[in-house]
């Protein structure tokens, strides 16, 4: 009985360990090479991990409240003109930081901090 429980927990846990890297986060920092914002309200920045632009947010859509886009693309703004590095957070499962989707195909942050 004993032998049926080990072999369980460590085929749960060789399990765990590989269905990990599939869900997990990636941190992209660096500074930012531009900041827009579309008449549609697209924040859009163009990062040194991607070179290349990638939405962060909506001001009007409801991927995070507009409070917190407004905020980010605050921090953005600030982090462009200051020349400071940010790091953008993503939970999506992605693997590299230059593969991100650009424009509106980018994935949508959990966070976006001014990394200072």
């Amino acid at each position: 009985m004993f032998k049926t429980v080990k072999s369980r927990v460590c085929v749960a846990a060789i399990a765990m360990l590989i269905a990990a890297p599939a869900s997990a986060n990636i941190w992209c920092s660096g500074k930012l090479a531009g900041v827009y914002i579309t008449s549609s309200g697209d924040v859009v920045i163009n990062g040194s991990w991607r070179n290349d632009w990638t939405r962060i947010c909506n001001l009007n859509a409801g991927e995070v409240s507009a409070v917190t886009c407004s905020m980010w693309a605050s921090y953005a703004a600030t982090a462009k003109k200051d020349s400071l590095n940010v790091k953008v957070a993503y939970t999506a499962g992605l693997t590299s930081c230059s593969t991100i989707g650009t424009y509106e195909t980018s994935p949508i942050p959990y966070y976006l901090m001014l990394d200072v």
